[in-house]
């Protein structure tokens, strides 16, 4: 382990050890969304996922760039992992991380605690231009206290390209609301085939079985040709409409899926180039004679 790995291990754990009381967290958080807890637990208060998505957006604006309203739980589930995303975009390392059903389903809760408590830490360091209240442990890095004012240098690294990274988020949150979309319409499709279909196939059917009737007793008339004549070609509807099954709604959900998949492989790659970029900036960044970190 290297010494700024180290470091950072070292906060972490000071950090945890810390966090042994969540009215300190929850009164950080009251003082900078505005939001009361009241009565509720602090899962039942951050479950939707909103107060989290607020909070990073009051200490960065504009990190998140959609928070979903919806009482619904994927959406809720949804704003989880944007809070956690961001966590990680403001420096915060996966060892204070919980993951999302650790909140929405309470299974660790003293998790979440201990993550938002880490991420007061982390924001005094990242974020030194938030001028709200404080919380937790200053993050520590090569051992060394970096709360201090850091050089042009240092500053460009930790926030490298802001206008790519936000332009890149910006494309990926329109993916995932993209993939949103694909699966409400694909319940709808699946509904129309499944549904829709094999119901008007049925009308048709009893709409022939009328007709066949009808014309039986006069069916060696020219009238009663005819009707037959309709009944054969109610029938062939009818089979046309089974045997559809709803190919049509299959081929445009296909289309959608397929232009979904091809945009998030770019904006992989994208994110991969990225992430590449960083790790190689970090790499050499110990080689500047400028560099704090």
């Amino acid at each position: 382990m290297d010494d700024e790995a180290a470091a950072v291990a070292d906060w972490d754990q000071k950090s945890k050890r810390s966090a042994n009381n969540e009215q300190d967290v929850v009164q950080w958080i009251e003082a900078i969304v505005g939001s009361v807890k009241g009565d509720t637990t602090v899962a039942e208060w951050l479950k939707s996922g909103i107060i989290l998505c607020n909070l990073v957006n009051a200490i960065q604006p504009g990190l998140i760039r959609t928070v979903n309203q919806q009482n619904v739980p994927f959406k809720q589930m949804e704003n989880i992992t944007k809070f956690l995303n961001a966590a990680r975009d403001l420096g915060l390392p996966e060892s204070s991380m919980f993951d999302t059903p650790d909140l929405y389903e309470e299974k660790n809760v003293d998790s979440v605690i201990t993550c938002i408590y880490a991420l007061g830490g982390a924001v005094q360091t990242v974020c030194p231009e938030f001028t709200g209240p404080k919380l937790g442990i200053p993050l520590i890095a090569k051992g060394k206290d970096v709360t201090k004012p850091k050089s042009k240098t240092s500053s460009h690294l930790l926030h490298l390209d802001p206008e790519q990274v936000a332009s890149m988020r910006e494309e990926l949150e329109t993916l995932r609301e993209g993939h949103a979309r694909l699966q409400e319409e694909n319940v709808i499709l699946r509904k129309r085939s499944e549904v829709d279909i094999p119901h008007w196939a049925s009308q048709v059917r009893a709409v022939a079985t009328q007709l066949e009737e009808a014309a039986a007793p006069i069916a060696t008339v020219p009238l009663g040709e005819r009707l037959l004549a309709m009944v054969n070609s109610l029938q062939d509807a009818e089979a046309g409409l089974r045997a559809l099954r709803g190919a049509p709604y299959r081929e445009e959900l296909d289309e959608l899926k397929r232009a979904f998949a091809q945009h998030l492989e770019e904006g992989q790659v994208r994110e991969s180039a990225l992430r590449e970029e960083l790790d190689r900036l970090r790499q050499i960044l110990p080689e500047s004679p400028n560099s704090v970190l």
